[in-house]
């Protein structure tokens, strides 16, 4: 990958992630104000939003494992790695491929095996109790996002390949 290509690829995923960022917000806010308004419903007498619950739950999954992505792209996941940066640099590169290598693996794996388990729901036509959400919906938020995980380790990689390093 060439070292435009490279630039061209960081700020669209940077533009990307900027919109997720932005859009999980909205969702986190129409959240509580889903819950807000179904407390204040039911403590005032007048109304309670049936399913709410399920929808707020549903909103929460996908903040969760999309923010995984831009958390992904960001290289801001939680490490244990003071060992390994106090460590001579091919320590550090060997354990960044073997750490590349592994969550690959393990992205790749959970993405197919999430998306055959949408893909049985989507045909059962499996629907939630109160609101009838098709539950292929919330799932699907897994496997997009160990799809999308492992994509940015590829495009890493090939970052770090095409320019000589192989750092994490």
């Amino acid at each position: 990958m060439a070292a435009g290509t490279r630039r061209a690829v960081d700020r669209i995923g940077d533009r990307l992630v900027f919109v997720i960022e932005r859009l999980l917000a909205l969702g986190l806010i129409a959240a509580i104000v889903l819950d807000f308004v179904n407390i204040a419903g039911r403590y005032t007498g007048s109304f309670t939003l049936l399913g709410a619950d399920e929808i707020e739950i549903d909103i929460l999954v996908w903040i969760a494992f999309v923010g995984a992505i831009a958390v992904t792209w960001r290289g801001q996941h939680l490490r244990m790695d003071v060992l390994v940066q106090s460590g001579p640099p091919v320590v550090r590169k060997v354990v960044g491929m073997l750490e590349s290598a592994v969550m690959l693996a393990v992205t790749g794996f959970a993405a197919v095996e999430s998306f055959t388990y949408v893909t049985k729901l989507y045909a059962l036509g499996v629907v939630s109790d109160i609101v009838r959400l098709p539950i292929w919906i919330p799932h699907l938020a897994v496997g997009l996002c160990f799809a999308a995980m492992a994509l940015i380790v590829i495009l890493r990689g090939l970052g770090r390949i095409a320019a000589g390093r192989s750092d994490a």
